[in-house]
Order: C-alpha cells, then structure tokens, then sequence
C-alpha cells in the first residue's frame, strides 16, 4: 500500500478535538477522492459508546474512555456523503487516552470481519492522549501477507 500523507492542518483539527474530548476517547474519518491517496476533509464523529454501554453494558462494557463507537445511524450519513462527493475514507482515528498509541486488540476486533479488514485501503491514525495531552500518534495498516495491521 502506498503511504499516506495527513495534511497538517487536519492533523491539527484532529489533535484539538482529541484534546476537547479528553477524558473520552475521540473519533472520526479523514476523507479524500476516490482513486487517489490525497487527504482533504475532517470529519469528527461522535463517540456513542458511553449511550450503547448505557443501554447494553453486556454487549459494550467499556465506557468511552477505553473504547469508540460511531453510532450506526453516522455512518449511514457518511456514506451518502462519500457517494455524493465521489470520496474515499482515507484515514479512521480515535484517541487512547492516558495509555500509549498502539492498535489495540479492541481496535483489531472493530476493524476486521471473516480476517479481511472492514474498510480496505482504509489507514488507522491512533493517538495518545495523557492528562490532556497529545503525548504520541501512530498510523496503522493492513498488511495482506501477514493478515494484521502494522504500524
């Protein structure tokens, strides 16, 4: 796969939301046009998963603060915005916080289906946050050989 290239300026967006979101992990895409690795647009996504464990601590047992979910409902919506726009999502983020950048078993389990990754092409950009802090950020791949993402 070719390597990306995360604008500074989304980064930037990315590092400020992370920081507002703190103590919860925070979420959302990178998109670019179809067809190329160019990254043009943010996306912030709402971290449900304080409202799912509410309602089924069974089936979400952790909290916001150890875990992201993009409500069903959002994803549906970006979609129809990849559709109109004829874009890709380029880049999925999400924040650890207090703990280091690394793609967590959790971040493999939400990634992955029947050993194929849910979004192909797609990079993961995790960043730790510690007391409030951006301490440290990784992007994660899949690598097809090995069937696992690398950073």
């Amino acid at each position: 796969m070719d390597r990306i290239h995360i604008p500074e300026s989304i980064l930037g967006q990315i590092h400020i939301q992370a920081i507002q979101d703190y103590p919860t992990e925070c979420c959302g895409m990178i998109l670019g046009p179809k067809d190329t690795n160019e990254l043009t647009r943010f996306r912030a996504c709402e971290n449900a998963q304080d409202n799912y464990h509410a309602l089924d601590p069974k089936t979400f047992p952790r909290t916001a603060k150890t875990a992201y979910f993009i409500e069903p409902k959002e994803l549906l919506r970006i979609e129809k915005e990849l559709s109109a726009n004829n874009e890709r999502i380029g880049v999925i983020y999400h924040s650890h916080i207090d703990v280091g950048a690394y793609f967590s078993e959790e971040d493999v389990r939400r990634a992955v289906a029947d050993d194929a990754p849910i979004y192909p092409g797609t990079a993961y950009l995790v960043l730790s946050v510690v007391d409030g802090e951006i301490k440290g950020e990784k992007t994660f791949y899949w690598d097809p050989t090995n069937r696992s993402f690398v950073e």
